[in-house]
């Protein structure tokens, strides 16, 4: 500040000593002070869509944290009424003596043949094994049929629950397990970038994208920036996502806003670049060692 400039990270005029170069190390490497803003005031005119445009980013991930857990007591929810279906059926069902018939083993669980009567008809019904009991052709089982829908049927140690209403309960809790931690760290990284550019303002500057060379061209890697800021002074970074970025791509000088410090950078371009609305790239700087 005393030197007449607004502080976002090391000015790139300024060059390591050389007495202390970074060890050697493949890709580029995270700075949070790798280059300065430039010395001249911030835009007041971008704040507004700008932050806007960092709170709705962070929104996107307050919702998808709270699909997470959604989906997460949703897999609970779903398993509980299962398990309270499956022991209504075997309080209030019809008891009959059942033989099993067949034992199937494939790789996806265990399968009984179970024959029984019911209403005086001979039945066959396959039941899923999910207790500890080993069966044989030949045991003998109590079977459990529902006298309203006889089509469900349960033995006295075999729930025999839906399979597809189980199955869409793992699913639900294995996404929602996924989803979980990627939001939280998404969300807290659209905290950090928003106030950050609360903290440094909203400066004018030309940006050129280009994906990043060591991907292939049908690949949407997040793409490398070179930002440069009126009076001379550069910064190099990397778009946090690819999305919304490609067409971009290979186009210099693009007027841009930027906002944030190292890892929390905010690349606001115009209005009419992508749509209707001023577009948001977030990025973070970075060097190549």
């Amino acid at each position: 500040m005393a030197k007449g400039e607004h502080a976002f990270g090391r000015p790139t005029r300024r060059r390591l000593p050389l007495s202390s170069p970074p060890s050697s190390s493949a890709g580029p490497v995270v700075v949070e002070r790798d280059s300065g803003l430039p010395a001249g005031p911030p835009d007041p005119e971008a704040a507004a869509p700008g932050l806007r445009r960092l709170r709705a980013g962070g929104r996107r991930w307050t919702f998808a944290l709270l699909a997470a857990a959604t989906l997460i007591a949703g897999c609970f929810a779903v398993q509980a009424e299962l398990d309270r279906a499956a022991e209504l059926l075997l309080r209030t069902g019809v008891h009959s003596d059942g033989t099993v018939l067949t034992v199937r083993q494939p790789r996806n669980g265990t399968y009984l043949e179970v024959g029984y009567a019911f209403g005086g008809v001979r039945k066959r019904v396959w039941i899923t094994r999910t207790s500890d009991r080993r069966y044989a052709a030949g045991d003998h089982v109590t079977v459990v049929t529902d006298p309203v829908r006889p089509a469900r049927v349960r033995t006295s140690d075999e729930p025999n629950e839906d399979q597809a209403t189980g199955s869409a309960g793992i699913w639900m809790l294995i996404a929602g397990v996924v989803l979980f931690p990627v939001a939280v760290f998404r969300r807290i990284r659209w905290a950090r970038r928003l106030a950050a550019a609360r903290r440094t303002g909203w400066y004018p500057a030309e940006v050129t994208i280009a994906p990043d060379r060591r991907l292939t061209a049908a690949d949407h890697g997040p793409p490398d920036l070179r930002i440069s800021f009126r009076g001379g002074t550069t910064i190099n970074a990397r778009g946090a996502y690819a999305y919304g970025v490609a067409e971009l791509a290979e186009r210099p000088r693009r007027e841009v806003r930027v906002a944030g410090a190292g890892e929390n950078l905010a690349l606001l371009f115009p209005a009419g670049v992508k749509g209707k609305r001023p577009y948001l790239v977030p990025a973070k700087a970075v060097i190549d060692r």
